[in-house]
Parts: C-alpha cells; sequence; structure tokens
C-alpha cells in the first residue's frame, strides 16, 4: 500500500523528503458557472494527469496548483479555472483548468485536458441547454461526468440538475498503491419559487465532483439564487433568477481548486 500521501495544495517548489517510487496525482482547477435571467451553462471540470516516477531527495520538482475559477454576479460569463502542473526536468505533467460556463448560450464550460502522464483525461463539461445546469466532474478512470441540466420550474424537485458525479467513490485519499480514490457525489439543485421559501441542500459538489444549479423564480421577492461550488477540480453550478425576481443573491457556483498529490508506494 502508499506509504505516504502528501497533498500539495498551492504552487511551491517541492523537494521530495524520501529517495523512492512514487504516483503524482494533477487536478487542474474548475470553472465556474454562468448566471443569468436566460439560458445559461455550467462550469467544465478541471483536466487528470497521473504518473508513475522516481523521486530523488536531491531533485525539486516545480508544483503550480490552478486557481479555481471565481463566481460571478448577475449577468456574467463564468471564469475559467487554472492549470495544474509539476515537473522535475524530465517529467512534466499537465492538467488544464475547465472552462466557464456562458450566459445566452448552450455552449457549456469545457473540460480541462491533459497530457504528461500514463494516464491523461479530460474533465466532464458542464450541463447545457437550459436555465438551470450543474458542473462538470474530473475523470479518474477515464473521461469525466458531464453536468446535468434542464428548465426552471416546477418539476424542479425532481432532481435533475445535479453536478456531475465523480467516477471514484469511496472515503477521501483512501488508496492502494497509489490509486487515487475518495470522489464524492456531485451537488443538488436549489430552487425558491417564493420569497422565503426554502432552497436545496447539500448543493456544493463533493471531493472531484460538480457544483448543482440554483434558481429562484416567480412573484417579486428578494431571493437568492447562488449556484453551488465544485468540490476540488470540480466545476461550478449555475445560477438563474427569473426576469423581475431580485438579483441581490444571484451568484454563480466557482469552480473548485486544483490539487497535486503525491503517493509514495515504494522508499529506497
Amino acid at each position: 500500500g502508499t506509504l505516504f500521501t502528501i497533498p500539495v495544495t498551492k504552487s511551491t517548489t517541492w523537494t521530495p523528503p524520501f529517495d523512492g517510487t512514487a504516483v503524482i496525482h494533477c487536478i487542474g482547477a474548475g470553472g465556474s458557472g454562468a448566471s443569468s435571467a436566460s439560458s445559461l451553462t455550467g462550469g467544465g471540470a478541471g483536466g487528470y494527469s497521473r504518473k508513475v516516477v522516481t523521486l530523488s531527495t536531491g531533485t525539486n520538482w516545480t508544483m503550480v496548483v490552478g486557481s479555481s475559477g471565481s463566481s460571478v454576479r448577475n449577468e456574467s460569463n463564468g471564469n475559467a479555472g487554472g492549470n495544474t502542473t509539476a515537473t522535475d526536468g524530465s517529467s512534466s505533467l499537465t492538467a488544464n483548468g475547465g472552462g466557464a460556463g456562458q450566459r445566452n448560450s448552450s455552449t457549456a464550460g469545457a473540460g480541462g485536458t491533459a497530457s504528461g502522464g500514463d494516464v491523461n483525461n479530460t474533465g466532464g463539461a458542464g450541463g447545457s441547454g437550459g436555465s438551470m445546469s450543474g458542473g462538470g466532474a474530473v475523470g479518474v478512470l477515464g473521461a469525466g461526468g458531464t453536468g446535468a441540466s434542464g428548465t426552471a420550474g416546477l418539476n424542479s424537485a425532481n432532481n435533475l440538475y445535479f453536478g456531475g458525479n465523480s467516477d471514484v467513490q469511496s472515503p477521501q485519499f483512501e488508496n492502494t498503491n497509489g490509486e487515487l480514490r475518495g470522489g464524492g457525489r456531485g451537488g443538488r439543485f436549489s430552487f425558491q419559487m417564493y420569497e422565503g421559501a426554502p432552497g436545496g441542500h447539500d448543493i456544493d459538489g463533493g471531493f472531484l465532483a460538480g457544483g448543482g444549479a440554483s434558481a429562484a423564480d416567480l412573484g417579486n421577492g428578494n431571493r437568492t439564487a447562488s449556484g453551488g461550488c465544485g468540490g476540488i477540480g470540480g466545476g461550478g453550478g449555475t445560477s438563474f433568477c427569473a426576469a423581475g425576481v431580485s438579483e441581490g443573491g444571484n451568484n454563480s457556483g466557482a469552480g473548485g481548486h486544483g490539487l497535486i498529490i503525491v503517493m509514495y508506494t515504494a522508499i529506497g
């Protein structure tokens, strides 16, 4: 099994603490969803790259961890996530960030691509095709899951607007021989039809998963529609606020931050 698991959460120059063999996992940051009173799309998830490497205490790695696509308000497109890279001069892994969700459009935020690893998976795209769309999910076993989408209205209680689920489901960071597990489920929707009506729950995505969509609809009440944020690498959900509804709290979901994980499999 893995001897040590070392998460790298911010950009740094990293020196391995031991000589040995390890698996490096790079996850790009997720893009944020769009915010609008019309059609809009979710943010894409970051790419995923992993590679078996030989580590030496005499070699420095340049680690760059992508920043999440930040949330937006009212009538705005989302923001793309940042790229995550790890290189020691001989090995170089790249997991690009997810694309931004778009307003007045059916073009979803694209999933980030990846390169340089033994495995390179493209992140899931955000949902598209309606007024509520979830964010995409990071793919560890294959291409990432796409966020769901639909139209805000009375049928919102049927859970159509989840963020994409991770394709690995187990306790976070549990691993065997360098495999990355611990993925979570996509965030649920949040919907408010009347002022003061309760919204959804669990709207943020779990580890590697996309955020859920949100909407405030009908009437003239002052309601909020804050999209769910993506988990690590996941895309953010959209925020829909119907015409005539106050947009004071109309914020899309931010994308999830990037991450690098080093899992030793042998020392010496």
